[in-house]
């Protein structure tokens, strides 16, 4: 991972937990405005807007549901060892199980129930609602392969898409959560600091273990000058 993003990594996390701060300190009163903003008044049973904008959050939201994802992520693992190696198979696989126990864990850890502010208009798996788990993994799904393919092309303009969209992409899917009514916004903000975070951790330590037999390399080649002088 380059400077650059490693840069917008770190200072994406921050903001996404600073807000997740500053929300949590409202006792839930700024939260439950925002989730009724996104419903008619009188109508807490229909998204603000044309019908077309309900189906239409209802569409994106499946984006990071599991079924979405679980053929993504197989799609793309079969990509990777039929093209490119076992290796990055086997980097793909872990970072995005890993990430699927990690959420998880924070779910039982946490168990802050989901909001009842409003009639649900997504099937919500499971009772707790912190971190949304449709905000990580979709961050950590997409993301992960928008930044494997990204290094495997050179045109820069197509670095930044594999790069910004995926992140765009979540960001819908988190967004939709909220208007589904299935979470309180700072679930979406702490699944995005989430997967934000563990992609960052699993690329970080993909390259430090890439450079390692380089630099062994390159010691063992010094160590063969010395000794020919």
């Amino acid at each position: 991972m380059t400077d650059g993003r490693r840069s917008c990594f770190f200072r994406g996390t921050a903001l996404l937990l600073l807000a997740v701060h500053l929300l949590a300190g409202t006792a839930d009163s700024l939260e439950l405005q925002l989730i009724r903003w996104t419903r008619v008044d009188g109508q807490p049973e229909l998204i603000s807007g044309p019908p077309i904008v309900q189906e239409i959050a209802r569409d994106l939201t499946a984006l990071g549901g599991y079924a979405v994802l679980v053929l993504v992520s197989v799609l793309f693992a079969g990509f990777l060892l039929a093209e490119v190696g076992v290796g990055e198979f086997g980097f793909f696989s872990g970072l995005v199980w890993s990430g699927y126990f990690l959420v998880m864990l924070m779910k039982r850890s946490f168990l802050r129930m989901r909001p009842e502010i409003v009639p649900h208009l997504s099937l919500a798996g499971g009772a707790t609602s912190f971190p949304s788990a449709h905000a990580m993994m979709s961050l950590i799904v997409y993301a992960a392969i928008g930044l494997l393919l990204s290094a495997r092309v050179r045109s820069h303009r197509l670095q930044r898409l594999f790069t910004v969209f995926p992140l765009l992409l979540s960001g819908v899917v988190g967004a939709t959560r909220v208007c589904m009514g299935v979470h309180y916004p700072t679930d979406v903000l702490a699944g995005w600091a989430a997967g934000l975070l563990w992609t960052w951790v699993w690329f970080e330590l993909r390259a430090r273990l890439q450079l390692r037999p380089e630099a062994a390399s390159v010691a063992m080649g010094n160590i063969a000058e010395g000794e020919s002088e």
